[in-house]
């Protein structure tokens, strides 16, 4: 019986479309994972077999939904240690090139602990092509206070912010999420910082934050440069004073972080479905 080129060729696409990102070898072991999954996990050692198959889940969806290649930088915070939780998934180097976290103070496993804090090396003046396309994220797993001018990822200084804080007491006394995009400062609504939340330029015309998959705040911004600063996490990098800033810290535990270009309303949900999902994973 003849099969048709057409349904060879629908079927070899499904095929490929259904492809997973782990391919470990079997019996085999001078064969090396060259795969975003194989190469996080050569970096980490993570050894937890239910671990690799959520991770795989999560890249694997995070390319489909698209979302993948508008990071620049993935921390998924996986495996418990410090060693495990440094590595940026889309480039797992154990270098400042790479944007590898190392961490400072407290004990860090997923907590920072009161004094905890850590250096991204990302400087998005440099690293983010377009300042009028960007987007920082979080996945909170605490409703912390935290210092009175906390952030769970940023910089801010000679007058321009990239920063988020899932609860914060600026600019007003509220607990609201707050945060700065270029030259733009915005707060959200509701007084909980746990769950995820993202601040986004998807143009140079507005800045959106979301908490979930809910769009909190949308406000009109005109196009400005990000600062030429590395990224702190559980503080912000505040240049006007001793190191770390001493109303800065979060302390809230942190399960998920993104960087990179705009995400539109579309795009926010899924990555909230699917960091949710892996997140959940975890616990």
């Amino acid at each position: 019986m003849k099969i048709s080129i057409n349904l060879l060729a629908f079927v070899s696409l499904f095929l490929f479309s259904c492809q997973k990102e782990i391919h470990y070898a079997k019996g085999n072991a001078n064969v090396v994972d060259t795969s975003a999954l194989g190469k996080f996990i050569t970096a980490t050692g993570i050894t937890d077999a239910t671990l690799k198959v959520n991770l795989d889940s999560l890249i694997t969806r995070a390319r489909r939904h698209g979302w993948w290649d508008l990071c620049k930088v993935i921390y998924p915070l996986a495996g418990g240690t410090s060693t495990t939780c440094k590595y940026n998934l889309k480039d797992p180097r154990d270098s400042d090139a790479a944007f590898r976290l190392v961490f400072n103070g407290s004990t860090w496993t997923i907590h920072p602990g009161a004094s905890g804090y850590g250096y991204t090396y990302f400087n998005p003046a440099i690293q983010i092509a377009d300042p009028n396309s960007c987007h920082l994220s979080v996945y909170s797993l605490d409703d912390v206070a935290g210092g009175s001018d906390n952030a769970d990822i940023g910089a801010w200084g000679d007058g321009l912010g990239f920063y988020l804080s899932t609860r914060d007491a600026w600019p007003d006394s509220s607990g609201k999420p707050f945060a700065s995009i270029a030259n733009d400062g915005f707060q959200g609504t509701g007084v909980n910082g746990a769950g995820f939340f993202l601040a986004t330029k998807a143009s140079g015309a507005s800045a959106d934050f979301y908490r979930d998959s809910l769009l909190m705040t949308s406000v009109s911004s005109s196009p400005g440069n990000l600062p030429n600063l590395n990224l702190f996490i559980c503080n912000q990098n505040f240049p006007y004073g001793a190191e770390p800033y001493s109303a800065g810290f979060s302390q809230r535990g942190l399960a998920f972080i993104t960087i990179g270009s705009g995400i539109n309303g579309t795009m926010e949900a899924f990555m909230y479905s699917d960091i949710d999902s892996f997140v959940n994973s975890k616990r």
